[in-house]
């Protein structure tokens, strides 16, 4: 099923209220109840692959990551050599 953008701020908002600090898995899945259109393996994989990647975790609690502009990246021309009949003839071009 397709995730929407309230079902995905819900999922966060679900996962920040069962955080449990000095443990090693910090979020209690077992306490978690499946949301009304996803299972809790579905919410456990949505959560790892795409939202847990953007979100920063102080401790207490995840926050989304702050969006950063990338730069333009600059074109470069790179030289490329061909050598045909055996070394005799050698061509360069530049891409």
């Amino acid at each position: 099923m397709n995730w929407t953008a309230a079902e995905e701020k819900q999922l966060v908002e679900t996962i920040n209220r069962n955080i449990y600090q000095n443990s090693k898995r910090p979020i209690q899945w077992k306490a978690i109840k499946p949301m009304e259109r996803h299972t809790i393996p579905g919410m456990q994989t949505r959560w790892a692959k795409n939202i847990q990647p953007n979100m920063n975790f102080n401790g207490y609690r995840y926050t989304p990551k702050k969006k950063t502009t990338k730069k333009k990246f600059e074109t470069k021309r790179v030289k490329v050599s061909r050598s045909f009949f055996w070394g005799a003839l050698k061509v360069t071009r530049y891409e």
